[in-house]
């Protein structure tokens, strides 16, 4: 009877430290409430807004997976502007496109500057 403990003992171990891996590596990614931009995902589209107050220019948004990052690049969003980004509009260094049917999405992160060259960079989890 005790190898049998032993071995659910271990197991209930590994579970334990697999959950709490897991969550710590989703934290990572929580956007901020008051983050100048607003990150939004679904099962077609990408949101980008700009709450920054200013206009933002040369803006990267990358989707972030477990193999390579897949990325959209536009030049300006007016303040309190939205964008919503096809997935199809993605694409990776060697040209292929994001398809949910292929990899599943990490996170995005947004990044740029405004008129006066400050730097932003957001994260935010897929939801």
């Amino acid at each position: 009877m005790r190898p049998i403990q032993a071995c659910l003992a271990s197991v209930l171990a590994f579970g334990v430290i697999a959950a709490t891996g897991a969550c710590s590596h989703d934290n990572e990614l929580v956007q901020a409430a008051d983050a100048p931009i607003g990150i939004e995902t679904s099962q077609l589209f990408v949101t980008v807004e700009n709450k920054a107050g200013i206009a933002l220019l040369d803006l990267r948004v990358t989707v972030l997976t477990p193999g390579a990052p897949y990325t959209y690049i536009f030049s300006r969003l007016e303040s309190g502007a939205k964008k919503d980004i096809q997935l199809s509009s993605f694409s990776s260094r060697d040209g292929t496109t994001l398809s949910l049917r292929m990899v599943r999405p990490r996170g995005v992160q947004v990044t740029g500057t405004d008129m006066v060259k400050k730097q932003y960079d957001v994260k935010a989890p897929w939801k």
